[in-house]
């Protein structure tokens, strides 16, 4: 089994029924910020995803979410596309590790594919990787207290609600936010 500093070389590609998690490219950009640019999105991030449309901009973040943040092991930046069609239809992170064994998992999609449900499967599928491959015992969300179905996303695939945390940083604002998270118990013998 690989090592969890293993897995930091390149954004591994994963792939759902439906799905493919894919490292950002340039020609993915342009249906990235159709994205961003929606305020039905944007509503949830916080303004924390700004549009970043132009040069050097646009090479900086693909340097950063592909190769700089990637070998700092600070992030995994997946850009989701549709099997059948290629379309961009969203993003998804699982970052903020401490100490190899806890990250946070992060989503954001275009409207079009909100309550199709393709962010329960990508999160299962970015879930199943984090626990299984990187080997970690918990993966945690903060969501907006009135994100409904985003709550929702997670506990379909386990995440159990832990609290709400008043003025808690989402981007550059601050919100109540509800956390959830899944735990993998340590197996006999494991600390």
């Amino acid at each position: 089994m690989k090592k969890f500093k293993d897995y930091f070389t390149c954004v591994p590609t994963l792939e759902t029924e439906r799905f493919l998690l894919v490292p950002f490219a340039r020609e993915d950009m342009d249906a990235y910020f159709d994205i961003l640019r929606d305020d039905r999105v944007q509503k949830y991030l916080g303004g924390g995803v700004p549009l970043f449309d132009r040069e050097p901009h646009i090479t900086n973040w693909l340097y950063n979410v592909n190769d700089r943040l990637l070998k700092r092991k600070l992030v995994f930046t997946w850009c989701v596309k549709e099997k059948a069609s290629g379309s961009v239809i969203g993003r998804v992170d699982l970052g903020g590790f401490v100490k190899q064994t806890m990250a946070e998992i992060a989503y954001h999609y275009a409207y079009e594919s909100w309550g199709r449900g393709a962010a329960s499967e990508v999160a299962a599928k970015v879930t199943d990787f984090g626990l299984n491959e990187l080997g970690l015992r918990r993966i945690q969300g903060p969501v907006r207290v009135e994100n409904g179905a985003s709550m929702r996303v997670l506990e379909k695939n386990g995440y159990q609600r832990e609290g709400t945390l008043h003025y808690y940083p989402f981007g550059r604002e601050f919100h109540d936010a509800v956390m959830l998270a899944k735990v993998k118990q340590a197996d006999a013998g494991e600390p």
